[in-house]
C-alpha cells in the first residue's frame, strides 16, 4: 500500500526533519503595538472600547499572530496579556480582564475609548449592555467558524471545510463533504463570495475527500442547519457560506508544500489603488496521503485556483471578478485488482458582481456568475463468481446565473430585503454499463442477471425566483418574516412554481440569554445534472419539500464563552428518489455493486437535539464540545427505514492551546455506528436481512494539530502537523466482496474500515507586510 500512514519517502522524512528544526528554533516576533492592532479593527468598521490603562500605548505583541481577519487577530494579542474582547453589541467590543463580568442591564459601565489619531486623548462614555445585546445576536440560527478557529480543527490546514466536524448536527467520517441534519450530500447550498457552485469538491466519485478551498482563502464558515432565510435557496437541507479572506491593509504571500500538496497563495490591498486580491493554487504531491478507502493502487492527482479581484471606483460602489477552477485525474485500483477506476474532472466558475451603496438606508449586491463542468469516469469491475462489468460516464453541463439583492432600512429598527434570481442550464448526460452477475447473486439482491443499460439525455431547464423579507426589531424582540417564490422550466415538460413562507424570531430574556426560533418551507427542485442518467431518467422529478421547526436557547457571557441548545425538526413531504449501496457504500465502483439499491419513499424526517459550548479556560487554553442526539429515516409503505448516516448520538470535544510561537490542539469525535444491513451467508444463498436494521461498530478518532512559527528575515517560517485517527482504530464502514470460494463455491465477504492513521505535514514560507 503506497500511502503514508507512519512512515512515508523520503519527502516526508525531509519534511519531518525540517519542521522539527524550524519548531525549536525562533527569534522575536516584532515590536506592533496592541493599540495599533486595535486601531486596525476599527478601521474594518468594528467599534472597540478600551481603556490607556488596560492597553497602554507602548504595550507590544510579543508572539507571531496566526490568524488573519482583524476581529481574531486583535483576540490573539490581547490574550497574549490576559484580555479578552467582551461583546456589547452588533460589532461592538469592550476590552475587560479575563473572566470580567458582562455589563448588566441596571447598571452602566464607565470606559474610555482611545481616539485614532490621538492615543493620548480619553472621552468618557456610559455603555448599557441591555441597549446593544439586540444587535450583538442573529436572528437566525447560523454557526459562524472564524478563522482563527478554523486552524484549531486538525485537518483543516489544506482544507478549512474539514473545520466544520466540530459543530454539532454534521455527519461526516472521511469526507469533506458532511450530511446536515440527516439531509443527503445534494441537499446542501455551497457558496464562496456569495455565488453558488454546483460541486467544490475533489474527488467527486470517490468520497470527496478534499474541498477546494485552502485555509489561506477563507476568513469564515458560516453553516445554517436548517431555518435559513429566504436569500438562500434552490437547495432544502441547509447552507454552507464561505466567505473569502480580506486584509484592511498591506499584504501577505505564502508558498508550502505539504504531505497533500503544493500551494501558493497571496491576499492584500493596494497602497496606491482602489485595488483588493486574494489568489491561491494547489496542487498535488506524489503519493498523498489522502486515499480514497479500496484505492490501494494508484495515485489520484488534483489542482485548484481560486481568485478573487475587487475593485472600489468610489466609497459607494465596488466590483468583484471571482474564479474557482477544479481539476482531477484518477487512477486507482483495489488490491487484488477487482475494481479499477479512471476519471476525470474539471470544474470552472466566473462570476462578476457589482456591489453599491445609494444612501444610508439603500445597498444592493448583484452578480453574474458562469459554470462549465466536464466529468468523465470509466471502470471496470471483475471479481469471479460474482459479477464481471465495465461503466463508461460523461457528464457535461454550462450554466449562467445572474441574482440582485437589495437592502432598505427606513428607520434603525426596520430592514426590507428583496431580490432577485435567473438562471439557464444546459446538459449532456452519457452512461453505458455492461453488467453481469452470477446466478445466485442475481437471486440474492434481486437483480437481473444481464443489468446492461445504456442512457443519454441533454436536459435544458431555465429557472427563476424572487423573495422578499421584513425585519422588524423592539427592545427586547426581534422578527423576519419572509416569501419566496421558486419557478422551474424544464424544456419539454410542465412549468413549475413553488411558494416557501419562513419565519425567524428571536426575544432576549437578559443580556447574555437568548430564545429563538423558526419555521419554514424549503423547496429543492433537480438540476439538469442531476439526472439520474444511471437508471435512463427521461423526465425531472418533482421539487422535493420539506419544513423545517426550530426551537433555541443561547447564552453568551463574553467572547470567551458561548453556549448554545437547540432542538428541530426536518419533515420532507416530497424526496426524489435517490441510489444507495446496503453493504459497500465505499466501493470504486458502486453502480456496478451488485448491492445498489434504489429508493425512493414516500417521505422523510430528521429530529434532534443539539448541545454546543465553547469556553476559554485560560487566556492561551480555550475548549469547546458538541453533543447531538438525532434520528433520520426515510418512511415507505412497510414503514419507517433509517438512512445510511443516522446517528443516534454523537459527541465532539476540542482542546486548543496556543503559546508564544507554538500551538497544540486536539480533537475527540465520537458517534454510535452508522446503520448496516446485516446478511448470512451460506454455500448455496446469501441471504440479506432487514435494510439498516443493524449498526457498525462505534466510531472513534482523535485527531491532533501542532503548529511552530520561526521568524525570519523577510517573513517568517510557518510549520505544522496533522496527525488524523491518531490511535490507528479500525473503525469498520462496510463489507467488500471478494471471489466465491472456488472450493465450495461461497461468497466471500471482507469487512473494510474508515481512513487509518494519517500524518500530514507542512511547511510555509510567509511575507507579510502591514503597513
Amino acid at each position: 500500500m503506497a500511502r503514508f500512514w507512519w512512515t512515508g519517502g523520503r519527502a516526508s522524512a525531509a519534511l519531518l526533519c525540517l519542521w522539527m528544526w524550524t519548531g525549536g528554533l525562533a527569534t522575536a516576533a516584532g515590536s506592533t503595538t496592541v493599540a495599533e492592532i486595535l486601531e486596525a479593527l476599527r478601521a474594518s468598521g468594528v467599534e472597540v472600547l478600551y481603556s490607556s490603562d488596560l492597553v497602554p500605548p507602548d504595550l507590544t505583541v510579543d508572539i507571531p499572530l496566526r490568524s488573519r481577519d482583524p476581529l481574531a487577530q486583535a483576540s490573539e494579542a490581547l490574550r497574549a496579556h490576559d484580555l479578552v474582547l467582551q461583546s456589547i453589541g452588533a460589532r461592538r467590543y469592550l476590552v475587560t480582564r479575563f473572566r470580567s463580568s458582562s455589563p448588566s442591564t441596571s447598571q452602566a459601565v464607565t470606559a474610555t475609548v482611545v481616539e485614532a489619531n490621538s492615543p493620548t486623548a480619553l472621552e468618557e462614555i456610559s455603555v448599557y449592555g441591555s441597549r446593544y445585546a439586540l444587535e450583538g445576536w442573529s436572528r437566525d440560527q447560523r454557526e459562524t467558524i472564524s478563522a482563527a478557529e478554523i486552524e484549531q480543527v486538525p485537518g483543516s490546514q489544506n482544507d478549512a471545510l474539514r473545520a466544520t466536524r466540530a459543530l454539532p448536527g454534521l455527519a461526516t467520517n472521511d469526507s469533506s463533504r458532511p450530511y446536515i441534519r440527516g439531509s443527503r450530500l445534494e441537499d446542501v447550498l455551497v457558496q464562496f463570495d456569495g455565488v453558488p457552485l454546483a460541486d467544490p469538491f475533489h474527488l467527486k466519485d470517490f468520497q470527496s475527500l478534499i474541498s477546494a478551498f485552502d485555509s489561506s482563502a477563507v476568513d469564515r464558515i458560516e453553516v445554517f442547519s436548517g431555518g435559513f432565510p429566504v436569500q438562500y435557496g434552490t437547495r432544502s437541507g441547509g447552507v454552507m457560506e464561505i466567505a473569502p479572506r480580506e486584509l484592511n491593509r498591506g499584504y501577505e504571500h505564502a508558498v508550502g508544500v505539504s504531505l497533500l500538496a503544493l500551494d501558493a497563495s497571496s491576499v492584500g490591498q493596494s497602497e496606491h489603488w482602489p485595488i483588493e486580491w486574494l489568489a491561491t493554487i494547489r496542487h498535488s504531491v506524489p503519493d498523498v496521503v489522502l486515499k480514497p478507502v479500496q484505492g490501494e493502487i494508484g495515485e489520484p492527482q488534483f489542482s485548484d485556483t481560486l481568485g478573487r479581484v475587487r475593485w472600489r471606483p468610489s466609497g459607494t460602489s465596488a466590483w468583484t471578478l471571482g474564479w474557482l477552477a477544479l481539476d482531477d485525474r484518477i487512477r486507482l485500483s483495489t488490491d487484488p485488482p477487482d475494481e479499477t477506476a479512471v476519471a476525470r474532472y474539471r470544474d470552472e466558475y466566473v462570476w462578476l458582481a457589482h456591489e453599491r451603496t445609494f444612501s444610508e438606508r439603500l445597498r444592493s449586491r448583484t452578480f453574474i456568475a458562469t459554470t462549465h463542468a466536464q466529468r468523465s469516469r470509466v471502470g471496470d469491475l471483475n471479481i469471479a463468481g460474482v459479477a464481471a462489468g465495465h461503466v463508461d460516464e460523461a457528464r457535461s453541463f454550462d450554466t449562467i446565473e445572474l441574482q440582485s439583492e437589495w437592502t432598505y432600512e427606513p428607520s434603525a429598527p426596520l430592514t426590507w430585503t428583496f431580490g432577485v434570481e435567473a438562471g439557464r442550464t444546459r446538459a449532456e448526460l452519457k452512461y453505458a454499463r455492461a453488467l453481469l452477475f452470477s446466478d445466485l447473486i442475481a437471486a440474492s439482491f434481486a437483480r437481473p442477471v444481464d443489468d446492461s443499460l445504456s442512457a443519454s439525455v441533454m436536459p435544458r431547464a431555465s429557472t427563476y425566483a424572487l423573495f422578499g423579507s421584513v425585519r422588524r426589531r423592539w427592545s427586547e424582540f426581534d422578527a423576519e418574516l419572509g416569501l419566496r417564490l421558486d419557478a422551474q422550466n424544464n424544456q419539454g415538460f410542465e412549468a413549475r412554481q413553488q411558494w416557501s413562507p419562513r419565519m425567524n424570531v428571536r426575544y432576549d430574556l437578559a443580556p447574555s440569554w437568548r430564545l429563538y426560533g423558526s419555521w419554514g418551507r424549503f423547496t429543492q427542485a433537480q438540476r439538469a445534472d442531476e439526472w439520474r442518467v444511471e437508471e435512463g431518467q427521461s423526465a425531472p422529478d418533482a421539487p422535493d419539500l420539506s419544513v423545517h421547526a426550530i426551537l433555541g436557547l443561547a447564552y453568551e457571557e463574553s467572547a470567551a464563552t458561548r453556549l448554545r441548545l437547540e432542538v428541530y425538526r426536518k419533515r420532507w413531504t416530497n424526496v426524489g428518489p435517490y441510489f444507495d449501496n446496503s453493504l459497500d457504500s465505499r466501493s470504486l465502483l458502486p453502480d456496478l455493486e451488485p448491492d445498489r439499491v434504489r429508493l425512493a419513499p414516500q417521505d422523510s424526517e430528521s429530529a434532534g437535539l443539539e448541545l454546543n459550548a465553547r469556553h476559554a479556560l485560560t487566556p492561551s487554553l480555550e475548549t469547546w464540545a458538541s453533543y447531538a442526539w438525532a434520528r433520520v429515516a426515510d418512511e415507505f409503505t412497510s414503514g419507517d427505514v433509517l438512512r445510511s448516516w443516522d446517528q443516534p448520538h454523537a459527541l465532539t470535544v476540542g482542546l486548543a492551546w496556543s503559546g508564544l510561537r507554538t500551538s497544540m490542539s486536539t480533537l475527540v469525535g465520537w458517534h454510535r455506528g452508522w446503520p448496516r444491513t446485516p446478511y448470512a451467508n451460506t454455500p448455496v444463498s446469501l441471504t440479506l436481512g432487514p435494510r439498516n436494521s443493524s449498526r457498525w461498530g462505534t466510531y472513534l478518532v482523535v485527531d491532533l494539530r501542532g503548529t511552530w512559527t520561526k521568524p525570519v528575515r523577510g517573513g517568517e517560517l510557518f510549520t505544522w502537523f496533522e496527525l488524523t485517527n491518531s490511535t490507528d482504530r479500525q473503525n469498520e464502514c462496510c463489507v467488500h466482496f471478494a471471489a466465491a470460494d472456488s472450493v465450495n463455491g461461497q461468497l466471500l465477504t471482507a469487512p473494510d474500515s474508515w481512513l487509518p492513521r494519517t500524518l500530514n505535514l507542512g511547511i510555509s514560507w510567509r511575507i507579510r507586510n502591514y503597513p
